[in-house]
C-alpha cells in the first residue's frame, strides 16, 4: 500500500512516498531517502500452522492466580485451569513427580544451540514459588546457558525469593504503572517491608542490566514524562520496560482506551511532546521502535516477512502450561477459548510439529493491517483480538495513536522535520490528520 507523508520544519516542507509492502521512502521525484544498505535474503513470515521448533524462547504458564486486579489485564476473561492450585511444600512428592514428567517432556523437544530463554509466567508467578524452584532447577540442570526472565508485581519478595533471583541470575521486571499505579492494585512502594525488598532487589540486579520496571500506556496513564519522572523519583534511574499502549480485551482495557478522535489527536499530542522533551528516555521502547522503522527502510524489509508483535507466530516462540499443554501465548489456557469459540489448546510438547495456531487472526488476514502506514511498527496488534470486533476496533486505534508517533519520531530523526499529515486509499481523516493541524504552520 503507498502512502503520501507531509512533513514541515518551519517554512520548509517535505513530501515523501512510502510503500509498506516494500519498506521504500522515496522523494517527490522518485529519489530514495534511505538507500538500502543491508541486503537480506527475505522469507515469508511465519505459517501460524507451522509447528514448534529450535525453539529459542519458551514461556512457561505457571497459572494464573494473582493477588492484585489490574484494571485492563488481558488476564481477567480467561478461565482457569481446574488444576491451577498452589503448592505449599515444596517436597510434596505428586508435585515433584509432576514437574520431573514435565522437564522429561523436553527430551523431545528441539531447541536453539545459540540462546534459550525461559520466562516464567502468571498471574503473579511468585505465588507458585515452590513449583518455579523446582523447575528452574532441574531446567537449569538440564539447559546450563539458558536465560531466566519473570515478570511480577513485586508484592511477595522475601530474602528466599532474592537468594533464589541471584543464584539462577534472573532477568526481573517489576510491573508498575509509576504515577498510574492505582489502575493496576496497591502499590508495593507504600508498604515499608516490601519496598525493602524490591529495593534490595533493584541494587543486587541494576548493574547487570537484569531489573527494569514496566509501565503501560493508556487513557488515565497517557503521559511517558509522568511515568518516567515518578519511576526514576521513586525506584531512581532504572529502565522501563513494556511502554507501549494498552490492548482492549474486555470492558477494563476498552474504559481505559482513547474513544473519539479528539481523544486520540490530543494523546498523539502529548506523546509527541513527551518524546521531544528528551524526559522519557528510561523508556527502552523509544529506541526500540525508532531503530526498527530505520532498519525496515535501511534493509527494505517486505511486509510479506514481517510476522505478530507477540512474535507467538513464530515457530522457535511457545508458551506451554506444566502438563506439556501448548497454548496460543501465555496469557491464556487450555479451558479458554478465543472471542470465536476456538480452544487455545492448540498443541502438546509430545507433538510439537502438530502444532496449528486456529485461534489467531495475523495481520495479513485483517482487512485493516495491510492497508496502514505504521504497519512495520504496529506489527498487528493481538493475533487472538476477532476481526470487526469492538475490542479489536479499540485496539487498533491505541496502537495507531501510538505508532503514528513513532513513526513521526523516525523521520524526524531521519530529516529533522515532523510528519504532521499521512495521506493513503481508505484511511479516516483522524489517522491522517495526525496532531489535528488545518495548516503544518500549527505548533503541537
Amino acid at each position: 500500500m503507498k502512502f503520501k507523508f507531509y512533513l514541515a520544519k518551519d517554512d520548509d516542507e517535505l513530501v515523501f512516498n512510502y510503500d509498506n509492502e516494500t519498506s521504500e521512502l522515496r522523494y517527490e521525484n522518485g529519489d530514495i531517502v534511505v538507500a538500502q544498505d543491508v541486503f537480506k535474503d527475505w522469507l515469508p513470515a511465519y505459517k501460524m500452522d507451522a509447528g514448534k521448533r529450535d525453539l529459542t524462547t519458551i514461556k512457561i504458564q505457571l497459572g494464573l492466580k494473582c493477588n492484585y486486579s489490574c484494571h485492563y489485564c488481558s488476564q481477567r476473561f480467561v478461565p482457569r485451569n481446574p488444576d491451577d492450585t498452589f503448592v505449599h511444600e515444596e517436597e510434596d512428592g505428586k508435585t515433584v513427580q509432576e514437574i520431573d514428567e514435565f522437564i522429561k517432556r523436553f527430551d523431545k523437544v528441539s531447541t536453539s544451540d545459540e540462546e534459550l530463554i525461559f520466562e516464567m509466567w502468571g498471574g503473579e508467578p511468585f505465588l507458585y514459588f515452590e513449583k518455579m524452584q523446582l523447575i528452574t532447577e532441574r531446567l537449569h540442570k538440564k539447559y546450563p546457558k539458558a536465560i531466566f526472565k519473570v515478570i511480577t508485581n513485586g508484592s511477595l519478595l522475601n530474602q528466599e525469593i532474592i537468594d533464589f533471583i541471584v543464584k539462577y541470575e534472573f532477568a526481573v521486571s517489576i510491573s508498575h504503572d509509576g504515577i498510574g499505579q492505582k489502575t493496576r492494585g496497591p502499590d508495593p512502594l507504600e508498604d515499608s517491608e516490601k519496598k525493602k525488598w524490591l529495593f534490595k532487589l533493584r541494587n543486587l540486579l541494576v548493574n547487570d542490566g537484569r531489573f527494569s520496571v514496566n509501565a503501560m500506556i493508556h487513557k488515565d496513564n497517557d503521559s511517558r514524562v509522568g511515568v518516567a519522572h515518578w519511576i526514576k523519583n521513586n525506584f531512581g534511574m532504572v529502565p522501563i520496560g513494556e511502554g507501549g499502549t494498552v490492548d482492549a480485551y474486555d470492558e477494563g482495557g476498552s474504559s481505559m482506551s482513547w474513544q473519539t478522535p479528539e481523544e486520540h489527536i490530543a494523546f498523539r499530542r502529548k506523546a509527541w511532546r513527551d518524546l521531544m522533551s528528551q524526559n522519557a528516555t528510561q523508556f527502552t521502547i523509544i529506541r526500540q521502535k525508532i531503530d526498527n522503522f530505520i532498519t525496515s527502510l535501511k534493509e527494505q524489509r517486505p511486509s510479506s516477512a514481517l510476522g505478530q508483535k507477540c512474535q507467538m507466530d513464530r515457530p522457535d516462540h511457545m508458551s506451554v502450561d506444566l502438563n506439556g499443554n501448548v497454548t496460543t501465548c501465555q496469557n491464556v489456557t487450555t479451558t479458554s477459548d478465543n472471542p470465536d469459540g476456538i480452544s487455545h489448546h492448540i498443541g502438546h510438547m509430545d507433538d510439537l510439529e502438530a502444532v496449528n495456531i486456529k485461534t489467531g487472526t495475523h495481520w495479513s488476514d485483517r482487512d485493516e493491517c495491510p492497508k496502514c502506514p505504521v504497519l512495520h511498527s504496529c506489527q498487528g496488534s493481538c493475533l487472538f483480538l476477532s476481526p470487526g470486533s469492538k475490542e479489536w476496533k479499540l485496539s487498533c486505534d491505541n496502537a495507531y495513536s501510538d505508532n503514528v508517533v513513532w513513526l513521526v519520531a523516525s523521520l524526524y530523526e531521519l530529516t529533522g522535520h515532523t510528519l504532521y499529515r499521512i495521506e493513503g486509499e481508505g484511511l479516516l481523516e483522524y489517522r491522517q490528520d495526525i496532531f489535528g493541524f488545518e495548516t503544518k504552520n500549527h505548533a503541537i
